[in-house]
């Protein structure tokens, strides 16, 4: 395997701010319950890699005070807040966990308030799932027009903003149009009494060429530069109309990579062997963009610590009698570990399964890990469940943890072994019998 290098630029936030930085932001991060909130970088890259990703320090009292450098302006995201800092910014902030409840006041308010009314792509934008669906699509059309038409007003309205961040917003207005238009087929009732693969996709192409005239233009301008990218909606459309025939626009080399990028990475959530990972490596070595590069061999990179046979990530836990330990207080037997969360549905539906399974094979050490935001709820929700089985319940302590272990999704399954050493990082699901069961009893029998 090839022996690589690499180093990754991670900040962390400091309470003094008399350094030198360039961006301040203090106030309140109360509403998150979190001893430390992260803050990703939102352009382009940030879809690759979380390199880029901010610790900000909370606080008991939800207060914070956070400075870091920036070279250059950009989008950043604290939970659903979408942020546009600039060099030079010295906020103070409230931020909640929905846009509309934070506040800005200081050098960049103006921008981050009007930023405020961001709208959502998987929301269907400006049409805020599905609120704004009229009779057909002509009068959606126009409402989503006037829609856009009024945050366009706003926008130029703003004061002493530079023209750069205006320019991009108004690409984010007609990404959101555009995705408005997309959108409408799923909120509307065009497939609702469609039974067959057929029908559906035929009513699916018949809409897409009716709105063509529509799309083509928009298309065109979201994407004709590189810089437009770095706006979510935009890359959301492009990317979900970048296969689709019907539409004509171009595709620079940036935008190319970019796609090839975003589908490669899925294969990162693969089992990370070495064979995946050679090919990956050689794959991301020959990219054309140095951000792009530099970010998929690094997010290669955390992946590979996963391997099978790589020492398992160690991480604070707490039992149900509140005392703390490490997970690895518990090896001596393999694990079967499971990251979960009161809020996740699914989370729920394999966890039957899993308290099958630990009863029928009780020479692995079953563990559940809570991942919520806070102890309260797991403890609330362990009291009123009480059919564990043999599983060892502990909730994670540390907010890194799914950083860690590169987790985009719950629930996950780890096998770690007797000396602590990882079996697979993404373990098949309880509920999936035939593979599951067959490497329990291969682990059982050490």
């Amino acid at each position: 395997m090839k022996n690589i290098l690499l180093f990754f630029l991670f900040v962390v936030g400091v309470v003094n701010h008399g350094e030198g930085k360039n961006v301040r932001l203090h106030g309140s991060l109360k509403e998150f319950g979190k001893s430390v909130v992260i803050m990703d970088f939102d352009g382009a890259v940030g879809d690759v890699s979380k390199a880029r990703s901010q610790k900000i320090v909370v606080n008991e009292d939800g207060s914070f005070d956070f400075s870091f450098d920036l070279k250059k302006p950009g989008y950043y995201s604290v939970g659903r807040n979408t942020l546009y800092l600039t060099p030079g910014d010295d906020m103070e902030v409230y931020l909640g966990t929905s846009q509309p409840q934070s506040w800005f006041k200081g050098k960049g308010a103006d921008v981050n308030n009007y930023m405020k009314g961001r709208l959502f792509p998987h929301e269907g934008s400006f049409l805020r799932g599905g609120d704004n669906v009229k009779d057909d699509f002509e009068q959606t059309r126009k409402c989503i027009e006037e829609l856009a038409a009024q945050r366009e007003k706003e926008l130029k309205a703003l004061q002493n903003v530079s023209k750069e961040f205006i320019e991009l917003e108004m690409m984010r207005i007609k990404a959101d149009v555009a995705n408005s238009y997309m959108m409408y087929l799923w909120y509307s009732s065009l497939l609702r009494d469609k039974k067959t693969k057929e029908e559906k996709a035929k009513v699916i192409s018949e809409f897409h060429n009716s709105i063509r005239e529509y799309m083509n233009p928009l298309l065109k301008e979201i994407s004709a530069k590189d810089k437009y990218l770095d706006i979510a909606v935009v890359r959301f459309v492009l990317l979900m109309c970048y296969d689709m025939d019907v539409f004509d626009f171009p595709k620079s080399k940036r935008l190319k990579e970019f796609e090839c990028v975003c589908t490669m990475g899925e294969r990162m959530e693969e089992e990370m062997i070495p064979s995946l990972y050679d090919e990956l490596y050689t794959w991301g070595s020959k990219l054309k963009q140095a951000d792009f590069k530099q970010a998929f061999l690094g997010r290669l990179e955390e992946r590979a610590k996963l391997m099978e046979g790589r020492p398992a990530i160690d991480f604070i836990v707490l039992d149900m009698d509140g005392k703390e330990r490490k997970l690895s207080d518990y090896k001596g037997k393999v694990m079967f570990v499971d990251f979960w969360a009161t809020w996740c549905g699914p989370c729920w539906g394999e966890m039957p399964h899993f308290i099958e399974l630990s009863k029928k094979y009780p020479n692995i050490q079953f563990v559940g890990v809570a991942v919520d935001d806070t102890m309260k709820s797991w403890l609330k929700s362990m009291k009123k469940d009480t059919g564990h089985g043999s599983v060892l319940e502990l909730f994670a302590t540390d907010p890194f943890v799914r950083m860690k272990w590169d987790i985009t999704g719950i629930p996950r399954f780890l096998l770690i072994d007797e000396n602590f050493k990882i079996i697979s990082a993404s373990a098949p699901r309880p509920s999936q019998k035939d593979v599951i069961i067959p490497l329990l009893e291969k682990y059982s029998k050490k």
